[in-house]
């Protein structure tokens, strides 16, 4: 999962300059009864003005040179490290802001009506800058404060995923599910993926059921699956989700197109990966080098279809000659890549009542497949529900949640 891009407030006011008429833009209001003198001052206003364009190495030199005087105030010093921060910040420096700012909350110079906002920035300058451990520290401490702050309630979630400590990301967001309320997207993706990632398929079942009862839409399926396939290191579970992806309507991206294709081709799907290919042109998805990326393999999906093709003649009595689960998978997996379900769909059954199979969760999922897509969901839906293997299991819960 990408992580959360947080809006930083670091609000610009004006306060005045001790023997003088100009006025210094810095991130906050100056405590009563306290100057910036004009030995600092000048250097201050020579950074404000650096600030206003943007200039961000011309205002460091110019709080450089405000660091320098050597009798400066704890007052000056905090209204130094205040610019700082903020030139630290626009210069996409987040631990070095953090940290500063970190220091300015313990000066003892932050007025205190401004301290709860700044632990928020502080937790949210943590998590930009990959202090995930920090970044919780400061949400907790602001969440005593302001309990209902749901944005910060979703990033010590998401702070915990990036530490990859799934069970603690569950937890902190099936708090933000409970008492009935309608929970914000991200937070199901989260606990979907973070419940993937252990296997745990009460969670995991649990999140999907969330997602697609809250958010039941063409896009949601994008979400879900783009996440799946992103994470997805295995082949054949890669293919189920590409093929569910295909089904729902949520395969919309050039390169899964070519993907796709791709693997199965190799995995002896021929004629459907030259059947994905094509659709993939037919849509208009590519462009450039994706485009000639495309055709060339729908060249190379032709090629082997075309053999596959040779062969289905020769498939019912490949059927009839088949003694072992293997044999009996084989030609399932040409009248599969045919597209001709309702001859795949037994011979595959039978394959897994054979068994002796390599790998009996793939002819299982296949055979699911073969059923749902004839329209057969509660037929789909058992044969679904026989994968064991934890996460394959996971994608056939998305088939079955398809079907329902």
């Amino acid at each position: 999962m990408s992580k959360a891009t947080y809006v930083l407030s670091a609000v610009l006011a004006v306060v005045s300059v001790a023997g003088g008429a100009a006025a210094l833009l810095v991130p906050v209001t100056a405590t009563a009864q306290q100057q910036v003198g004009p030995a600092v001052g000048k250097y201050l206003k020579a950074a404000q003005d650096a600030i206003k364009k943007k200039n961000w190495n011309g205002a460091l030199a110019a709080i450089k040179q405000a660091q320098d005087v050597s009798t400066k105030t704890a007052f000056e010093q905090y209204k130094i490290n205040e610019l700082l921060w903020y030139v630290y910040l626009q210069q996409g420096r987040n631990l070095d802001a953090a940290r500063l700012l970190e220091q300015q909350m313990g000066s003892g110079q932050m007025p205190a009506g401004e301290k709860v906002q700044r632990t928020k920035t502080l937790a949210q300058l943590y998590f930009r800058g990959d202090s995930y451990a920090k970044a919780i520290q400061f949400a907790n401490q602001y969440l005593k404060s302001v309990p209902g702050d749901q944005d910060m309630r979703l990033l010590i979630a998401q702070a915990y995923y990036q530490q990859k400590d799934y069970k603690n990301a569950i937890a902190a967001a099936e708090r933000m599910t409970a008492g009935g309320k309608r929970p914000s997207e991200d937070v199901l993706q989260l606990m979907l993926r973070s419940s993937y990632e252990i296997s745990d398929s009460a969670g995991t079942a649990k999140a999907l059921d969330l997602l697609l009862k809250y958010y039941p839409s063409k896009d949601t399926w994008q979400r879900v699956l783009d996440g799946y396939i992103a994470q997805t290191k295995h082949d054949d579970e890669l293919l189920a989700l590409y093929r569910l992806a295909e089904d729902v309507g949520a395969l919309t991206k050039a390169r899964q197109y070519t993907d796709m294709s791709q693997g199965l081709v190799v995995a002896g799907f021929a004629i459907e990966g030259e059947r994905v290919i094509q659709q993939g042109l037919s849509s208009g998805v590519f462009q450039g080098e994706e485009l000639s990326r495309a055709q060339r393999t729908l060249q190379a999906a032709t090629r082997r279809a075309d053999v596959q093709r040779q062969q289905l003649p020769k498939a019912d009595a490949m059927l009839a000659a088949a003694k072992t689960g293997t044999q009996l998978y084989d030609v399932g997996k040409l009248y599969f890549s045919a597209g001709d379900y309702a001859k795949a769909a037994p011979v595959l059954a039978q394959a897994v009542a054979k068994g002796g199979l390599e790998d009996a969760d793939r002819v299982q999922m296949l055979y699911g497949i073969s059923l749902s897509r004839q329209g057969k969901n509660a037929e789909a839906d058992k044969a679904f529900a026989a994968v064991k293997e934890p996460k394959f299991a996971e994608v056939a819960k998305l088939w079955i949640i398809k079907g329902s």
